[in-house]
């Protein structure tokens, strides 16, 4: 759903960069193709007006005269609390900070993505479940994916079984009390009984239809068949802003098979440059690259250890970690459409652990 806070109208700059574009997500035979713990995120700097100089902030980097283009590794390695002890990503923060920019991202957990649309589906079949709105679905789809972290396997076992997301309609009623059967031991625990019990009762409607139809037509086995949408969104959404992507062949590509069309015009507004001669889009790298590298953090942590790891941080990491928040709200406050996270509420309430811990150490 769109925030209706959003300013879509304005006329932004938007650069971009991408981490985690693992192209496809599919099943195999026991696994998936890639970890599903780390999320795609397409993101960067944006500015209005003129673009500004940046040499100042490269050179501050004092980076080896053989390195072309300033990429994250460059500026921070290892996990993510490992990377924000990195003095150049201080220095990095302190300049987008005082110079105008903002930050925009798009985060998505694939796992969550590859399996919301079974609650879509029992929705769409249930008048009832309709009225009562997105945060009663969001419920569902959150104690979903819970049951699908800690059943992982049991769940591949069942995607492969019926070759979701393609399930036949002669298959949805077996699939369905295949899929109710992984409910059983959490009915009772109260973390789960709401949003489980309440899928399990909504699905009823689907059985007695033989219909679940956001899986169903589809490719065995194929969760994302790719990211397109992703690039697309906020090209048509900030109609009135240019977007600069990073020129990678397969994205190239991709969005070349689509017209996008605004008021019967087709929109002309993005574009694709070499990174090694667009510095933005160099620094856009930095962004994403730890973005990333905070999701993947948060969906492999419980909030027990996240709380551990930010009350002992060592005073160049706590500098980062306050800096990153503060770009995050002062970027929300700007326009909140610069930043989209479609995740688990299991998930994105981790990164509020942190900011927990940040207040409770200034308090």
């Amino acid at each position: 759903m769109l925030d209706p806070s959003a300013n879509f109208d304005g006329a932004y700059t938007f650069c971009y960069d991408e981490t985690n574009n693992i192209r496809k997500f599919y099943l195999r035979e026991s696994d998936f193709n890639s970890t599903f713990t780390d999320n795609f995120v397409l993101g960067g700097l944006v500015y209005q007006g003129a673009a500004p100089d940046v040499q100042s902030l490269i050179d501050s980097f004092k980076l080896q005269k053989s390195v072309k283009e300033v990429k994250f590794k460059h500026i921070a390695k290892g996990g993510f609390i490992e990377c924000l002890s990195s003095q150049k990503l201080k220095l990095f923060f302190e300049y987008i900070a005082s110079n105008g920019l903002y930050i925009h991202y798009s985060s998505l957990n694939i796992l969550y993505w590859s399996i919301v649309d079974i609650v879509d589906s029992a929705v769409e079949l249930s008048e009832v479940s309709q009225q009562l709105g997105p945060q009663f679905a969001n419920t569902m789809k959150n104690d979903l994916y819970k049951l699908a972290r800690i059943e992982i396997d049991s769940m591949i076992s069942l995607f492969r079984k019926y070759g979701y997301p393609n399930i036949k309609k002669n298959e949805v009623l077996s699939f369905i009390e295949d899929m109710s059967d992984l409910f059983t031991d959490y009915l009772d625990d109260v973390e789960f009984h709401f949003g489980l019990e309440s899928l399990r009762q909504i699905l009823k409607e689907a059985k007695k239809k033989d219909s679940l139809p956001f899986v169903m037509d589809a490719d065995d086995f194929v969760l994302i068949n790719d990211f397109s949408q992703f690039y697309l969104r906020p090209v048509y959404m900030f109609k009135n802003s240019q977007h600069i992507f990073d020129n990678e062949e397969s994205i190239v590509k991709l969005l070349s098979e689509y017209k996008i069309m605004y008021d019967s015009k087709e929109l002309n507004n993005f574009v694709f440059v070499d990174s090694e001669s667009n510095q933005l889009i160099q620094l856009s790298d930095v962004l994403v690259g730890l973005i990333g590298k905070l999701y993947s953090y948060v969906n492999t942590n419980n909030r027990v250890q996240i709380h551990s790891d930010f009350c002992s941080l060592s005073q160049i990491q706590r500098d980062n970690i306050d800096l990153l928040l503060w770009l995050i709200d002062r970027s929300r406050d700007k326009n909140i459409g610069f930043l989209r996270s479609t995740d688990a509420y299991e998930e994105m309430s981790k990164i509020e652990v942190i900011r927990a811990c940040r207040i409770e150490s200034h308090a």
